[in-house]
């Protein structure tokens, strides 16, 4: 974020930026981009669409094309790969008299009334950060067990404050939160760390909390999320969950000291994790009812810190090039 003006109060449309990153997902970038060009801006915008910085982690920028066939859209090229590598080049590319940034995914969609919800929440709540439903799209239609086994993710949190973690697939943030100390911003960036475990927004998000970010929840900013055929599966969401065991060490870590004395309470929270969801498990099916994702995510986090723990961590965004 380089030198500019001072900034004007609260998130406007002409000041606050849209961050998506991108990898070999064309496709479903141009899908979002499209859907961007429906969105209905405030009354007294200046602008007639949201102003975009898209990054492409591509090796080659295969994206530059599309991304620039959007009027208001900023191309960054980073090949250098990692996803928490391409989100800070994004904040890095973010005009320093923004007000604010909203995080999406190259997966999503945007509705019509999306952004003006956005922005009147964090103009009204005043929050350090606001979050909207994500809703799964299925690929092929829902599966049928999704009703009783559950997904990633709640969307039905009514608007208002909001004490959980939020994620960048749909949030809004204040800039001041990314724009460096001397101009009184707090400086804080994405941990290289996760670059290819995942976890690296979740990670920024609970360090906001723990600094006093105050989060709010926005009913109304509602986006979509394609769900291809590999991933609407109880298997692929098990596996994402012990990538939580892999993501929860690694955090942990990240913020201590390492000592054997660290490493046997990660030891102990894994075992324990695992054995309460082993306990939830046989207790649904004692008593005749149907095993939920809540009941295996604790028991798939709990196997995935004991194999972090073991040097078998499971790195979710690989690179084969």
């Amino acid at each position: 974020m380089t030198d500019s003006p001072a900034r004007a109060e609260g998130p406007t449309p002409e000041t606050t930026w849209l961050l998506i990153c991108t990898y070999q997902r064309n496709d479903l970038l141009a899908r979002l981009l499209d859907s961007l060009r429906s969105v209905r801006m405030p009354a007294g915008s200046t602008i007639n669409q949201p102003q975009l910085i898209v990054v492409d982690n591509s090796p080659e920028p295969t994206a530059e094309d599309l991304v620039q066939s959007y009027p208001d859209a900023r191309y960054v090229h980073q090949p250098r790969p990692g996803i928490a590598t391409a989100r800070n080049t994004s904040l890095e590319t973010v005009p320093a008299d923004a007000t604010a940034v909203v995080f999406l995914d190259d997966d999503e969609q945007v509705t019509p009334e999306w952004f003006a919800a956005l922005l009147t929440a964090g103009r009204e709540s005043s929050a350090d950060a606001v979050t909207g439903p994500v809703v799964p799209i299925f690929e092929g239609g829902e599966p049928s067990w999704v009703s009783s086994y559950g997904y990633v993710r709640r969307t039905d949190f009514p608007s208002g404050p909001h004490p959980r973690r939020v994620a960048t697939n749909n949030t809004l943030v204040l800039a001041r939160w990314f724009q460096p100390p001397g101009r009184g911003g707090r400086g804080f960036r994405f941990d290289e760390t996760f670059n290819f475990i995942g976890g690296s927004d979740s990670d920024l998000f609970e360090r906001m909390m723990d600094a006093g970010a105050k989060y709010w929840w926005c009913a109304e900013a509602v986006v979509t999320e394609h769900v291809p055929l590999e991933r609407a599966t109880q298997q692929w969401l098990r596996r994402r969950a012990q990538r939580g065991g892999h993501v929860r060490v690694a955090k942990k870590r990240a913020r201590t000291s390492p000592s054997s004395s660290d490493t046997v309470a990660l030891a102990a929270e894994g075992l324990a994790r695992a054995s309460y969801g082993a306990v939830r498990r046989f207790s649904r099916r004692a008593r005749g009812r149907t095993v939920t994702y809540t009941d295996d995510y604790y028991l798939c986090e709990g196997i995935g810190m004991l194999q972090s723990l073991m040097g078998q961590g499971r790195v979710e965004y690989a690179r084969k090039s």
